[in-house]
């Protein structure tokens, strides 16, 4: 009975110890994630490479790939077009000044034109004034006349051609007058036709020198604006494309390989001025700040360590 009961406790403790086992004791090992740095472009190594159990740097920079062999001519046009434009606005520029400057001294010429021509309308007012005055006054004379030889005439002591001689030049007087307020009256419209910028030739037409070129200066000026405007923008769009141009030159001529700070370069897949195509591997690197504790435990013992567990290591 005896060797039976140690049979039986020796058989339970053979099967059961693999779970006794992997619940007490467990052989472990702290393992990190490899992780492989890839080319980013086109190129060949750096000639000196970094040596396997370093660390990165802050920098993140595992080694940098330059290509010689890229094309810079993208970039070349770019600049060209950007010098090309420049010049263009500085053309616009020059020729809006030049055409504002024509009309500035055209306006200075308008200027003194109209004064003088304000002066003459003045002293034409003046000189119409003194003239309506004087046939008003020869005006009265005639009628004074006129009133003397009818009475005559009515008298018998002149004929009658005397009175018909003094109503002539009544009427003669009256006309002259009614000629002269006219041209006054005139005179005067063009003088407040003036204040408003509006000249005015005798015959009522438009003098040369206030409209002349004044609606084609116009219209220069606003086509001188509107190129100007329009090398600026080519000028804006030429500085965008040479930055693109530029930054992709840049990006393609050279780029690091990276990797997070701190993290242990592990081993180098490429030699030192090796050439590596996009996506190539280059190194691989752990990163110890994850870290895994990886312990061997069997399917049966699985059910027995509930997750969330405490483990000491």
């Amino acid at each position: 009975k005896l060797a039976a009961v140690a049979a039986l406790l020796i058989y339970a403790v053979a099967m059961l110890w693999p779970y006794l086992a992997a619940t007490l004791v467990r052989g472990s090992a702290v393992t990190a994630w490899n992780n492989i740095a890839t080319a980013p472009i086109r190129g060949r190594a750096p000639a000196k490479l970094p040596v396997p159990g370093s660390h990165v740097g802050a920098d993140g920079v595992i080694l940098e790939i330059v290509n010689d062999l890229l094309d810079p001519g993208g970039m070349k046009v770019a600049e060209a077009n950007l010098v090309a434009a420049r010049a263009r606005r500085t053309a616009a520029t020059t020729y809006l000044k030049g055409v504002q400057q024509v009309d500035r001294d055209r306006r200075e010429i308008l200027k003194r034109h109209a004064a003088n021509y304000r002066i003459e309308r003045d002293a034409e007012i003046a000189v119409v004034e003194a003239r309506v005055a004087m046939l008003e006054g020869k005006l009265e004379a005639a009628k004074s006349v006129a009133a003397r030889g009818q009475s005559v005439a009515a008298s018998g002591y002149r004929s009658r051609d005397y009175r018909d001689d003094a109503q002539i030049r009544l009427a003669e007087a009256e006309l002259a007058l009614a000629a002269e307020r006219m041209a006054l009256e005139r005179a005067r419209r063009y003088r407040v036709a003036a204040d408003n910028d509006i000249y005015l030739a005798p015959d009522g037409s438009s003098l040369n020198w206030a409209y002349d070129d004044r609606q084609e200066a116009k219209i220069e000026i606003k086509r001188a604006r509107l190129e100007v405007d329009r090398a600026e923008a080519a000028e804006r769009e030429a500085e965008h494309a040479f930055e693109a141009a530029r930054e992709a030159f840049k990006l393609h001529n050279r780029a690091p390989v990276l990797a997070p700070t701190g993290a242990t370069l592990r081993s180098l897949i490429i030699g030192a001025g090796a050439t590596v195509e996009p996506g190539n591997p280059v190194a691989t690197w752990i990163d110890c700040k994850e870290l895994f504790l990886d312990a061997p435990v069997s399917d049966a013992a699985l059910p027995l360590i509930p997750i969330g567990s405490e483990a000491e290591a």
